[in-house]
Order: structure tokens, then C-alpha cells, then sequence
């Protein structure tokens, strides 16, 4: 059955606002609760305050909830059960409840109305003190006071006297760390050791950190600027930092200071700046900065950065070879000293291919040549062991000279001289056996007399010369071309005609291209990566060609910062990359490079 509720509101000038609703229910609940079926906003009524409901005889019944009352046909009825007819009026606080001829069988129609002013029963004032937090709490000017008091001991008064006097009895006696609400935020990973103890920073009170403070711990820094040397290593740049500089002189602070990029208290990461801002502002427009260098402008590696310019060795030497920045685009050419064509050794079905399979199963070749066969990652992972002659290529390339009775004799390699003075040693021997032979030959044994002495000599003689000539021979063919040491490196002839004073070209070979920015190969040992990935030897067939991916194969999975912050999203196998995912900054002798602009930084 149906309960119908019609809110009465009059308003001025005699008009009448219903509002109807209607419940499908048998029992409506009434209080001040604002969950109520019916609502009653006065403070005289509980929040919970009776019940409407239907009769057995499906008449209204108001039943009053505890020992609440109401005012029913103008008699008080409390704690108690009241049958109401059609006309019944119901008195709660300042709102009558009037139930109204029924509209149809079995339905109840029960109208609301406020029928007094506030003003008669309680006002608006007495609802605020009653349910307001004033009786319960000071006055708000005593809390005022007593906030400012305590926020001047605690975090003014209590830090000073532990800054001034840490021994002090009120400082020792309280639980916790006095100046601790100074500090700014977490302190950073590499100074966590240092959280309980701020003066190793903070030497003085109340005022800036000092570069002496940080010069105490961090001497001789490998990667960095030295220390107040700023002005001449950070180029300057027309409005560059003026307004921080501005303030910082307004407040007497020293600018260009370790702190001016290394700021501390920011959370538990890394203390060097990693975004890549600090770095752009200069690097973005190199050529106002330093006019004339030769130092490219570079400002996000996704979309603004030149192609790499690797250090290529152009002057061979075995201490000091001579490096040179060229860009991949010119497409150089390195001189290393050695011949060894890539795509020989990597094509398949040729006789390279073929050898390998034969010493496969000695030397462990699991299908032909492979990179990994020749190069083998150092123990960090991060470069790989130089390539050794004796471990790496002897396997294949034997440095034999002689067949001596099925024994083959080989050379150690090393320098022409040594190899030169090991052949000519054998061939002497083998001629000085030869006469010994023969004089033990009882036959062919020697008599007495001067004739038989100088037969003896000339025979002696004779068998240096050959040995001689047999070296001679065999040197001429190792050092020329089809020869064990002419195959593999660069061959400078001897001086005289005749002569035997080969030299082998110094062998100069990279360990690294770019010494700014270190590469690490461990670090890209992921999903499908292999050297073909990025290196194409497969189709090198000079050993002076210079096997480095360009910056377009890196962009493949490094993305540009900028690009990602401006909405970019990232795919799978890619990664954000600022300038320090490659570089480390100020590295080695990288302050000396940028005072001196371009003619610095042209050669290494």
C-alpha cells in the first residue's frame, strides 16, 4: 500500500508551494535524522523520533519512539501508540503533521507543515551554540594565542637552543630532534649516512651551505668541474641564471656554488641533476655561447642532436696514437695498422666457413664464425678483452715456417727482429747439424794436415752462407705478400734492396670512440638484440671500416625527453633518454675542453 507525505510551504502573499512523495511502504520513520522518511528540522524533536504506520485496521497509528512525545488533537501523548483518523492533527515542535481523507481505499495522505517561526520555539543562534564546538572547546583568541606561542618554541626557540647549546637539559630531554623541522625533505641516497647529523653540511647557523664543506669530503672529484671554476668552465649565455643571480646577491649569497646544481633534501634519489635542462640551456645554442666552436648544438637526443662523431684513430702509434672527431656521415675510415676483412670471416659456405666447421668440434665453433668467437665481453660486461692473437686467431692462422721431419716449426709473434733472429737460428743449426753429421761419418772422417783443416773451415763457412740465404728466403715470403705476417698487417719494405729489415706498421686499435659518453654493452643485452642488431660486419670488407650504428639505430629504442614529456607515449622496448643516460658530466678533461672551445675539443 501507499503512504503519501505533501510538504506545505506558504509563501508571501498567500500562495501555496506542495511537494509530494510517496512511499511504498508500510512505516515511515520521523525525527531529525536527515535519513528520515520525514524530516523534521527542529531541535525540540530526537533524531529518532516515532514512527507512522499502518493499523491492523489499516488506519494510521503514531507510535512514539522512548519517552518522546507529541501533541496529538491538542492532548501530549509520550512513549505510547495514538490511532489517528482523517482531521487528526499531529503537533511536532514547530511542524504539524495532518492526515488527510484517504484517496482511495487502504492509502494514507498525511500533510507537513511548519506552522510557527523559528523565532517562537528555538532561533538559529541556539542551534549553532548547541551543535557548534564552543561550549566544548577556548575561546578561538586563547587558541590563537597559544598556536603562535608554540610554534615559536618548537620550531624557533627549541632549534636555536640546540644549534647554540646541543647539551642543554631541555634539548637533551626532549624525544626527538630539535632542528628536524627545518629540514626541507628527505635527504638524498648518497648522503643518507649523514641524516642525523646536519652540521657536516650546515657548518654555521643560518647560514648557506659553503663549497668548503663539500670540498672536505669530495676531493679530487674524477667527473666533475673543479670547484670554483665555474665562471670560466660554464659558458656564458646573454641572460643566463640573471634572475637567480639577482636574488641570490640580494640575500648575500655566493652564486655559481656546488648547491647552485647539486641541491640536497629533495627524496631519496640521486643527488646529480639527471634531466637534461641543466645541460640544454647551454648546449641548445652553442654558437652564442662560444662563437667559433666546432661543438654542436644539441638540445633533446629524439629530435635535436647530431650525428655521433666518434674518435677514429689517424695516426697510428703503438703508445700515443693520434685521434680525430669525425661524424658517421662522412663515413671514415680508421688505421688500425691490421687487415681483416669482416665479411670474409662472417659469410657462410666460403672456406672460412667451411675450416670452421672442421675445428668445430676441437676449438668449439657451433656453426661457422660468430662474433662471439673472436670477441669476448670484459669482466664488467661494459667492453670487450682485445682481441689476442695467440687465443683468438692462432687456431686458424698457424705462423709455421718449416717442415722439420713432420714436425712443423712456428714462430712466436711478435716483433720482426725476434722473428727474423728465430728463423736464422734454425736454419744455423740445422746447417751446423749437417756437419757434424759428417764428421762423425767414420768414412768421411777428418785426417790430420792443414788441407784437411781448411776443407773443414770452407765447409763451416759454406753452411752459414746457406743459412743465410734460406733465412733470407724464408723472411721475404712471411713478410710479402701470400706470407703469414703480410696477410694480417701492414708491411713497410726493407730499406736496401736485399735487406731483411721488414717493419711491421704500429697497431692502433679503439678500446672506446667515445670517450664522453662510454658505452656499455652489457646493458643492451635484451630481448632480441644481437652485434647484427646494431653493427653491420657482414658487409665490412676493409678492417679500416668504422662498424658504429648511427644515431638513427639508437632512436629505434631511445626516446628524447622532450618529445616524451610533450605527450609522447612509450612503446614497447623503448626508454626516455636525457643526456646523461650517455654522458657523464665534466668527464676527465672535459672543463679544460670547454674553456678552450673548438681547438680543444677537436682532437682527444
Amino acid at each position: 500500500m501507499t503512504i503519501t507525505i505533501r510538504n506545505l510551504k506558504r509563501r508571501s502573499g498567500g500562495r501555496e508551494s506542495v511537494r509530494e512523495r510517496d512511499f511504498d511502504k508500510d512505516e515511515l520513520s520521523i525525527g531529525r535524522d536527515a535519513g528520515s522518511d520525514i524530516a523534521i528540522t527542529d531541535l525540540a524533536i530526537a533524531l529518532k523520533h516515532a514512527k507512522l504506520k499502518r493499523g491492523l485496521d489499516g488506519l494510521p497509528v503514531l507510535e512514539l519512539l522512548g519517552r518522546h512525545n507529541a501533541i496529538v488533537n491538542g492532548r501530549l501523548v509520550t512513549g505510547r501508540a495514538a490511532s489517528l483518523k482523517p482531521g487528526s492533527v499531529i503537533k511536532l515542535g514547530r511542524f504539524e503533521l495532518r492526515i488527510e481523507p484517504p484517496q482511495a481505499p487502504g492509502h494514507i495522505t498525511a500533510t507537513l507543515e511548519q506552522v510557527e517561526a523559528v523565532e517562537t520555539t528555538v532561533s538559529s543562534d541556539d542551534e549553532k551554540a548547541v551543535f557548534g564546538l564552543g561550549r566544548a572547546l577556548p575561546p578561538k583568541r586563547f587558541i590563537a594565542w597559544v598556536s603562535m606561542l608554540a610554534v615559536l618554541g618548537l620550531f624557533l626557540a627549541l632549534p636555536i637552543l640546540a644549534a647554540k647549546n646541543p647539551e642543554h637539559k631541555i634539548v637533551k630531554a626532549i624525544p626527538f630532534q630539535a632542528d628536524l623541522a627545518w629540514n626541507s625533505g628527505p635527504i638524498s641516497l648518497m648522503h643518507a649516512n649523514l641524516k642525523s647529523d646536519c652540521k657536516s653540511c650546515h657548518t654555521d647557523a643560518f647560514v648557506a651551505v659553503k663549497d668548503t664543506a663539500c670540498t672536505a669530503c669530495h676531493k679530487e672529484l674524477k667527473d666533475h668541474a673543479k670547484a670554483g671554476d665555474m665562471d670560466t668552465v660554464r659558458p656564458k649565455v646573454a641572460g643566463f641564471d640573471e634572475k637567480l643571480n639577482q636574488v641570490s646577491e640580494f640575500f648575500d649569497r655566493p652564486t655559481e656554488r656546488c648547491t647552485s646544481c647539486h641541491v640536497e633534501h629533495n627524496g631519496n634519489i640521486d643527488i646529480i641533476p639527471l634531466g637534461q635542462e641543466m645541460c640544454a640551456e647551454c648546449h641548445a645554442d652553442m654558437t652564442a655561447s662560444l662563437p667559433g666552436t666546432e661543438l654542436k648544438n644539441v638540445a633533446d637526443f629524439g629530435d635535436n642532436h647530431p650525428e655521433f662523431r666518434p674518435s677514429i684513430i689517424t695516426t697510428p702509434d703503438f703508445v700515443a696514437p693520434r685521434f680525430t672527431h669525425v661524424s658517421l656521415n662522412d663515413n671514415p675510415q680508421g688505421f688500425s695498422g691490421l687487415k681483416f676483412p669482416h665479411k670474409l670471416h662472417l659469410t657462410k659456405g666460403n672456406a672460412v666457413d667451411n675450416m670452421a666447421g672442421k675445428l668445430g668440434e676441437k676449438y668449439g665453433f657451433s656453426n661457422g664464425v660468430d662474433c662471439a668467437d673472436c670477441h669476448r665481453p670484459e669482466a664488467g660486461g661494459a667492453l670487450f678483452d682485445p682481441v689476442n692473437m695467440t687465443q683468438d686467431c692462432a687456431m686458424c692462422h698457424d705462423l709455421g715456417f718449416e717442415d722439420d721431419a713432420g714436425y712443423l716449426r712456428t714462430l712466436r709473434h711478435g716483433e720482426p727482429e725476434e722473428v727474423i733472429a728465430t728463423m736464422r737460428d734454425f736454419y744455423l743449426a740445422k746447417a751446423l747439424a749437417n756437419i757434424r753429421d759428417a764428421e762423425m761419418n767414420s768414412t768421411t772422417r777428418r785426417r790430420p794436415g792443414s788441407r784437411n783443416r781448411l776443407r773443414d773451415l770452407n765447409r763451416r763457412e759454406l753452411a752459414f752462407k746457406q743459412a743465410d740465404n734460406r733465412t733470407a728466403a724464408k723472411v721475404k715470403s712471411i713478410f710479402t705478400k701470400g706470407g703469414a705476417c703480410f696477410g694480417c698487417h701492414e708491411i713497410d719494405s726493407p730499406s736496401e734492396v736485399g735487406g731483411l729489415d721488414y717493419r711491421v706498421r704500429p697497431i692502433s686499435l679503439n678500446s672506446q670512440f667515445y670517450f664522453k659518453s662510454p658505452f656499455n654493452h652489457s646493458a643492451h643485452e635484451t630481448g632480441d638484440l644481437s652485434c647484427a642488431s646494431c653493427h653491420s660486419a657482414e658487409s665490412s670488407s676493409l678492417s679500416s671500416d668504422i662498424l658504429l650504428p648511427k644515431i638513427a639505430v639508437c632512436r629505434d629504442c631511445h626516446v628524447g625527453e622532450e618529445s616524451y614529456k610533450n605527450g609522447g607515449k612509450l612503446s614497447k622496448g623503448t626508454l626516455p633518454t636525457t643526456c646523461l643516460t650517455c654522458h657523464s658530466y665534466h668527464d676527465g678533461p672535459h672543463a679544460n675542453t670547454m674553456a678552450v672551445g673548438s681547438e680543444g675539443h677537436s682532437t682527444q
